[in-house]
């Protein structure tokens, strides 16, 4: 196919249609801070010429969310950024909500498009962590402002932890999916797929920051042929299809039992266990995870009792939410990882360890999987990296 041309996503066409979009999200955030911004640049996935869209009623209708970082003098706080990504959505005439936030709603692929907005004052481009996030924020398009800007962001190698937490995510995702609508069931089978494509690249320090260039770099791997042919599948889904399957249902399924497989096969060689069975798998993560898998993102294996500072963070954001987590003040491994556990059990139907894992944090773990979606989605929407 003849790229020439193409920014956003494959086709001109949805390109044009997201131009007028950024345009529209460009004026809103400069009629506001103005003289404050440096640069807005395209991250995610339209950041990098893969956006997905469908065309419904002959119009081009962009999918799951539009994710820039305004770089700007002084740092925007967390409230400023969310009302201001509200009012662009609004503007677009999408419903601004997030899935992981409100995982209880059917999922409608207007309702749930929102402009997701981040901050970065030019001084921290240069002490950005090593994760994922850094190595294609550095790649991204800059829609305005100083062109050059991102060549301040230094080169990094992506943390492990990272292909670790991708697939704690997927997880998460689908069970939030499981009972949804179909287009969500889709959504996230597809993206089972080419997020586990991910955390396999970066996990073996080959990762890249275009979807189509993965999915050529993982045909030359030594996966099983099977995962290989349905991560060719899913990344033309994403592409060039709005996440559109042929047997959702099969594939999700599919999707399930694959990320499943890689999150085995990258925490037993991660923390050298031999054992195939899940429930000793967490029994070794709880001990081993938390002593390195903050340790490349705060440049040393000495401070993991920093965690105490996140699971505080991890307390007021649930009070936020009407949660009292008070059992986390007073443990220092990180909240995010226990529930992570409490989910990976989940999944695989092992109900009553994970619930013991998610006592760890409340004594509110009725029914269970509604309250370890709660915890994850509080967790989660931090944001912390």
């Amino acid at each position: 196919m003849n790229m020439e041309g193409l920014k956003y996503t494959i086709s001109l066409e949805a390109d044009k249609k997201i131009q007028e979009d950024v345009d529209i999200i460009n004026k809103i955030i400069l009629d506001k801070y103005g003289d404050e911004i440096k640069a807005i640049v395209m991250f995610g996935g339209f950041g990098h010429m893969g956006g997905s869209f469908r065309e419904v009623d002959n119009k081009i209708l962009p999918l799951n969310d539009y994710d820039l970082y305004i770089i700007s003098e002084n740092e925007m706080n967390d409230e400023t950024l969310e009302k201001l990504g509200e009012e662009c959505s609004e503007a677009l005439g999408r419903g601004g909500k997030e899935i992981v936030e409100n995982y209880n709603e059917e999922y409608d692929e207007n309702e749930f498009f929102h402009v997701d907005l981040h901050n970065l004052t030019e001084k921290k481009l240069k002490k950005l962590y090593p994760t994922q996030r850094t190595f294609d924020l550095k790649s991204s398009i800059v829609v305005y402002g100083n062109e050059d800007i991102l060549e301040n962001i230094p080169d990094v190698k992506i943390s492990k932890s990272d292909a670790i937490r991708l697939l704690f995510n997927k997880l998460d995702h689908f069970a939030i999916a499981e009972d949804n609508s179909e287009i969500i069931k889709s959504i996230y089978a597809v993206k089972g797929f080419t997020d586990l494509c991910t955390s396999i690249l970066i996990y073996k320090n080959k990762y890249v920051s275009r979807y189509q260039d993965r999915a050529d770099i993982i045909q030359k791997m030594g996966i099983p042929d099977e995962l290989k042919e349905l991560i060719k599948i899913a990344t033309r889904s994403k592409l060039y299809e709005g996440y559109k399957l042929d047997n959702a249902d099969y594939f999700f399924e599919k999707s399930k039992e694959w990320v499943r497989w890689t999150l085995k096969k990258i925490l037993r060689d991660h923390l050298n266990i031999e054992s195939e069975d899940w429930k000793i798998i967490c029994k070794k993560c709880y001990d081993k995870l938390p002593y390195i898998y903050f340790n490349d993102y705060l440049k040393s294996n000495k401070l993991f009792f920093g965690q105490y500072y996140l699971n505080w963070k991890f307390f007021m954001s649930g009070l936020r939410k009407d949660e009292f987590l008070i059992k986390n003040v007073i443990r220092w491994r990180d909240s995010g990882l226990i529930v992570a556990l409490s989910l990976i059990l989940y999944s695989v139907g092992e109900y009553q360890e994970s619930e013991k894992y998610l006592k760890k944090l409340t004594n509110n773990t009725k029914p269970l999987k509604d309250r370890i979606l709660k915890l994850y989605s509080v967790y989660y929407l931090q944001k912390l990296l």
